[in-house]
């Protein structure tokens, strides 16, 4: 006797079923899907019991006739293909034919439609994938299609659907795919007999995720400058949060390829890169991304739910991505710190640019850089190769004090052509900015911090450690000994001459000029730490995080701190490297370096009338 047996039809189609259908929300999608592919402006979603007890979808778009409606439930019954070729140069969602016949056999369906120009529609009900009613009825154009009792006959299947809160959110989430994919479709979503979301048509994104939303968020959120279809037929478009708006999940990230909601993990790292050293680690950011590709170029059936896509040219569209992403955000920065004269006028660069040279060229030095414990902006260390001579202390008091007239000068007569202007230091810790539509707050360590962190990173080779009077000596355990003994040469490298002194410590003999004052301790230690937690890595992607987290300790330890007082010129200084300092956003750890508090916030506060674009309309009390 044979041991293997054909499977029934209906019994085939619910195991195939599970390929399609998982959890309610896969229902959701394959209904909605249709509806957009009916040319639907409006689309209304009932859900009863997170999906479970009855998923219904309402649309206006041009319905069936009869025989279609019939067609529509067989299994690879389709309207979109006629063979596999069709498959490059598809446009549409659904096209395999699975999806109603798999999700009617694993449910109770009840389809009512009727097309365009007919006086009657149909009416019927399925189960198990069989028609067991059936009636002419006049409706509305368009499709009625209601799915009951989710898994009713696929115990096995229906005890993994997870709770109610967990599958409702997957529809949610869903839902806001397809608004924001395609606002011009009014949406409306019902959960257990109340209206949550009424989303009608709008002409762009941002009043899309208002209505899904608030407007907190759209305040918060940068439009991408869409880069242009090229020779590879890429384009890539969308919103994004700014520096100082992030979560802890990753569930407000949309990537969107030829209007289809997609996941795709080579995209997300793109994304994710594009936001490095903006966010602190554990954060996430807002961003809805659009990317059009010419069909022929991606392959939407590779995921049996088409969830996944694959790209003819991944790394073209990856790098477009990030760069768009990090080109937005520096210039979302560079709005608020470029508008002044600072950059351009001529006189104030010849004083920054002076104020580099007081160091003598005769001898090797530190890099540029603040001393913001000293009267002098740029200090001069002597070394035991190199004193400076009377005369040449004597040229670089003279600097100094020719610096600070130049500056009065600045501030006496050109205050007034600038954009924004200095107001000064709060608590010891903010810089205040005045600008024409707010007030910009840097925060003193973290910009200095991603100041020395670039510095850090770039310019190391041109660093002459600076011998200590007193050796550090930093005390170790065996374990941490015995990891940091390989790896001394990288505290080498960045300056600091580290060797080993005994059986548990380390001694310090020289650091670079912006550790000299600051203990390595801390340095030491936390890099034993990140040697063991990346000791997975190869030893080229070891050394790559090892000199970033390095490094961002490095600029944290050395930058000015919170309560440091700083005077105008300091100040100024700042604000100049800051603005000329690559991904100036945010520190090293992510935190931001400034953002800005805008003038109608400032008047809505005070009960002024702040729809007037005059900072002066109002009158003083």
């Amino acid at each position: 006797m044979a041991r293997i047996k054909q499977l029934p039809i209906h019994e085939a189609q619910k195991i195939a079923a599970g390929e399609v259908v998982d959890r309610p929300a896969n229902v959701v999608k394959e209904l909605i899907e249709n509806a957009i592919d009916a040319q639907a402006t409006q689309i209304s979603v009932y859900i009863e019991q997170s999906g479970k007890k009855l998923i219904r979808v309402v649309d206006n778009g041009c319905g069936m006739n009869t025989e279609d409606a019939h067609l529509c439930f067989n299994h690879h019954a389709t309207s979109k293909i006629t063979s596999i070729n069709d498959l490059n140069s598809l446009t549409t969602f659904g096209f395999r034919g699975e999806a109603l016949s798999s999700i009617a056999s694993v449910s109770k369906a009840i389809l009512s439609t009727q097309e365009i120009g007919v006086q009657s529609g149909i009416t019927f009900t399925l189960e198990q994938g069989i028609i067991r009613e059936e009636q002419s009825i006049s409706r509305p154009v368009g499709t009625d299609i209601a799915m009951h009792d989710l898994f009713y006959n696929v115990p096995a299947r229906k005890k993994f659907l997870k709770t109610h809160e967990t599958e409702w959110r997957h529809i949610v989430q869903l839902f806001y795919s397809f608004c924001l994919a395609y606002h011009s479709i009014h949406f409306i979503l019902y959960s257990d007999g109340k209206q949550l979301y009424n989303c009608p048509p709008v002409n762009a994104i941002m009043d899309r995720v208002a209505q899904l939303w608030d407007h907190h968020l759209v305040q918060n959120l940068l439009e991408l400058e869409s880069i242009p279809k090229e020779e590879n037929e890429v384009s890539v478009s969308g919103v994004i949060s700014n520096h100082s708006y992030s979560r802890f999940d990753r569930s407000m990230i949309f990537l969107f390829v030829n209007h289809r909601w997609i996941k795709n993990y080579h995209l997300s790292r793109a994304l994710l890169r594009g936001y490095e050293n903006v966010l602190q680690p554990g954060h996430f950011p807002v961003a809805l991304i659009f990317i059009s590709v010419d069909p022929r170029c991606v392959d939407i059936n590779i995921h049996p739910r088409k969830e996944e896509v694959k790209f003819l040219h991944p790394r073209i569209i990856e790098t477009n991505l990030q760069k768009c992403i990090k080109q937005r955000l520096q210039a979302y920065l560079s709005e608020h710190l470029q508008k002044g004269s600072l950059k351009s006028d001529l006189a104030y660069r010849a004083t920054i640019e002076n104020s580099y040279k007081f160091i003598p060229n005769n001898r090797e030095t530190s890099l540029p850089s603040f001393d913001f414990n000293k009267s002098a902006f740029i200090e001069t260390y002597e070394t035991e190769d190199s004193k400076n001579s009377k005369e040449e202390k004597e040229e670089v008091q003279a600097n100094i004090q020719q610096n600070k007239k130049t500056d009065l000068y600045y501030y006496a007569i050109n205050k007034q052509e600038q954009e924004y202007a200095i107001i000064g230091q709060l608590h010891k810790t903010y810089i205040l900015l005045e600008q024409k539509d707010g007030l910009f707050v840097i925060d003193q360590h973290a910009a200095h911090e991603r100041i020395l962190y670039e510095q850090f990173s770039k310019r190391f080779e041109e660093t002459v450690p600076v011998k200590l009077l007193f050796p550090q000596v930093i005390k170790l355990n065996t374990d941490d000994l015995s990891v940091i003994k390989f790896h001394l040469s990288r505290f080498t490298e960045k300056g600091i001459d580290i060797e080993l002194f005994g059986n548990d410590q380390l001694i310090v003999h020289a650091t670079p000029v912006h550790l000299k004052n600051v203990s390595l301790d801390d340095l030491v230690k936390q890099t034993v730490s990140w040697i063991i937690e990346y000791q997975h890595l190869e030893e080229q992607e070891l050394h790559k995080t090892l000199n970033e987290k390095m490094h961002a300790k490095m600029a944290c330890s050395a930058a000015v701190k919170a309560g440091d007082e700083l005077n105008m010129q300091q100040m100024q200084q700042l604000i100049y490297d800051l603005e000329n300092t690559d991904n100036r956003l945010t520190c090293p750890h992510g935190r931001p370096t400034g953002w800005l508090l805008p003038l109608s916030e400032i008047r809505k506060r005070f009960k002024r009338d702040y729809r007037s674009s005059s900072p002066y309309a109002a009158n003083f009390l």
